[in-house]
């Protein structure tokens, strides 16, 4: 089978033998948010030459399956594991063979508040863990709670995207060096600063304040503010938590995560590899797939 990552900006393709290895590795290509939805086939069919003669099964995770993407593959509700996400793929034929489309996670919690992922779940489940929390972070970072190999629950923070927005569309931005090396001492110093906090309301300004009053150096603000946006994350989120959470993602980004986590009180945090766990993840439910649908997908292809 073939397993393919389509985020918003990217994909990345893996062709698989029997067992599950990784036979080949692709990525580049045009990312979903920028294609029509006929774009998508002649597009995957250019990252694909030569790997496949029509027949071979190809099972798609991320924002391929969107709303206004290529086909929409509804959202299920958790809990789920690997074979409820393969029961729920949307089946297609093009031409360049038969293709599924993972959907997304929603949740709903008791106070209300709605969450929805598209991607992360095939990294989550392809991680090999049975229990816990896992924590993937980025532009909007997931918390997600797992039991008996089964996502049960999640919480999104939008801690990247405000990052982001502050620096470019803040008075905190017009205070910082940008681009300025990484500032450990500084990192650290908003993370205490958020963590002693509970949160981030009472403390945000004061990123733009020190550089006023010459505490902190402009060069300093970004690994400032990162410190203080990360560690209000954990502020906030900590009462998922009963031991330190696993991490999945780019080793830097996690690396500062767990350096935040271990300054709230939960050392240890195992860094998981995203690109391998969604390569796992991908294979696992092209298996279901295979078992519910017969060996090359198509029992249920319309």
């Amino acid at each position: 089978m073939i397993g393919v990552d389509w985020g918003s900006s990217n994909l990345r393709a893996y062709r698989y033998g029997p067992e599950g290895t990784v036979l080949e590795r692709r990525s580049g290509g045009p990312g979903a948010a920028v294609l029509e939805r006929d774009a998508f086939e002649p597009a995957l069919a250019e990252i694909l030459a030569g790997w496949t003669d029509g027949r071979v099964p190809i099972v798609l995770a991320g924002m391929a399956g969107r709303r206004g993407g290529w086909r929409e593959a509804p959202y299920l509700p958790c809990p789920a594991n690997p074979a409820h996400l393969a029961a729920a793929a949307v089946a297609i034929r093009p031409t360049i063979g038969p293709c599924f489309l993972v959907p997304g996670l929603s949740t709903r919690g008791r106070d209300g508040v709605a969450g929805v992922m598209r991607g992360e779940e095939t990294q989550i489940l392809g991680a090999g863990l049975a229990d816990g929390v896992v924590v993937l972070p980025g532009t909007h970072s997931k918390w997600v709670r797992l039991t008996e190999g089964r996502i049960t629950d999640f919480a999104t923070t939008m801690t990247g995207e405000l990052y982001a927005l502050l620096l470019d569309h803040s008075l905190i931005g017009q205070t910082a060096t940008r681009g300025a090396c990484d500032r450990p001492d500084a990192f650290t110093a908003g993370v205490r600063r958020a963590l002693a906090a509970g949160g981030i309301e009472r403390v945000l300004f004061s990123a733009r304040a020190e550089v006023l009053l010459g505490t902190l150096e402009p060069e300093a603000v970004e690994s400032f503010l990162s410190g203080l946006l990360i560690g209000g994350e954990i502020a906030a989120m900590r009462g998922l938590l009963d031991g330190p959470p696993a991490l999945i993602g780019t080793a830097a980004l996690c690396t500062r995560y767990a350096a935040a986590l271990s300054l709230a009180g939960y050392p240890s945090a195992q860094i998981l590899g995203g690109e391998m766990a969604v390569s796992r993840g991908l294979w696992r439910i092209g298996r279901d797939i295979a078992a519910l649908r017969g060996p090359d997908g198509t029992g249920e292809v319309s």
